[in-house]
């Protein structure tokens, strides 16, 4: 016989419910939300409340992991998308750009100057891939992401 014990409680900043089961006379599952996260209790809460929980007062890596989020919900192509070739072209983009910041301050930190041009590598290869599957898809992300298109090499761009 197995024993089901109640799920630990979350930490805020890595889940945004706790689920306990409960059996009971119901054999019901029980779910309880933590307030903080539910979208319409910010609502509630006094300015200097909102003021200590806001983004601006997390961490960087806190700041990036939120802003990452954000663009790829915008990015996905229906509900359930979260691994698109353009969702995460966008987040790596995120995470690029957020390096590039961390690396202009911090010159000789190397371990993150290669994961920097690690990530640069992925979204490059998959750019690649999306330009030879969907190029107005390609077209279309490279816009909206403010990425330069790449210049054409060879003969045809000295006639051009």
């Amino acid at each position: 016989l197995r024993v089901r014990h109640p799920a630990p409680p979350c930490v805020l900043r890595r889940s945004f419910a706790a689920t306990s089961e409960t059996e009971g006379d119901t054999g019901a599952v029980e779910t309880r939300e933590y307030k903080l996260l539910d979208p319409n209790y910010p609502d509630e809460l006094s300015d200097p409340v909102k003021r200590v929980l806001s983004l601006s007062n997390a961490s960087t890596s806190e700041q990036t992991i939120a802003q990452a989020k954000t663009v790829g919900h915008a990015f996905r192509l229906h509900d359930a998308d979260c691994g698109s070739t353009r969702v995460q072209v966008a987040r790596l983009t995120v995470e690029i750009n957020a390096l590039k910041r961390h690396l202009e301050k911090h010159k000789k930190d190397r371990h993150s100057a290669r994961s920097y041009s690690l990530k640069i590598s992925r979204r490059k290869s998959l750019l690649t891939y999306l330009k030879r599957v969907d190029p107005n898809e390609y077209l279309v992300v490279m816009s909206a992401l403010n990425l330069p298109l790449p210049r054409i090499k060879g003969k045809r761009a000295q006639q051009g």
